[in-house]
């Protein structure tokens, strides 16, 4: 996947961190093709589950502020996410048995990539938009 600055949302930490995203994205693909994925597995879980707690405090701080009228709406949308996590993070737990590791990054990797298509690029995008429209002070 790959940043282009039409995904801008308009705030420059939270677009920083949607980079950072894409850039791990990247990073597990890479190893799925590698065959070195088994390696970086839990460390890319960790860091989501990380990325998601620090990232959708901030960005849902940011449009209680500005007065999205969308708020609740784009909230359930991350609580979405964060059950995803939490089943990866189930299976991950499991023993794992020959080539499962590969299983669970393309499941990891199809998680996160569905989940940036349907967000970033719809629900992001409405907020950065809403931003631009009203004038909002970046948060």
């Amino acid at each position: 996947m790959e940043w282009t600055e039409d995904l801008a949302v308009g705030v420059a930490r939270l677009d920083n961190q949607h980079k950072e995203l894409f850039h791990k994205i990247n990073h597990l693909v890479a190893a799925i093709k590698e065959a070195r994925c088994k390696y970086i597995i839990d460390g890319t879980i960790k860091f989501l589950e990380d990325y998601a707690t620090l990232h959708f405090a901030e960005e849902e701080r940011c449009m209680e502020e500005s007065g999205y009228e969308e708020y609740v709406k784009h909230k359930e949308h991350h609580a979405s996410f964060l059950v995803a996590l939490l089943e990866l993070r189930k299976e991950a737990a499991l023993p794992r048995k020959a080539d499962s590791s590969y299983d669970l990054c393309v499941a990891a990797n199809q998680v996160v990539v569905d989940w940036i298509t349907a967000h970033i690029m719809q629900y992001d995008r409405r907020f950065g938009a809403f931003l631009k429209t009203a004038r909002q002070k970046a948060c």
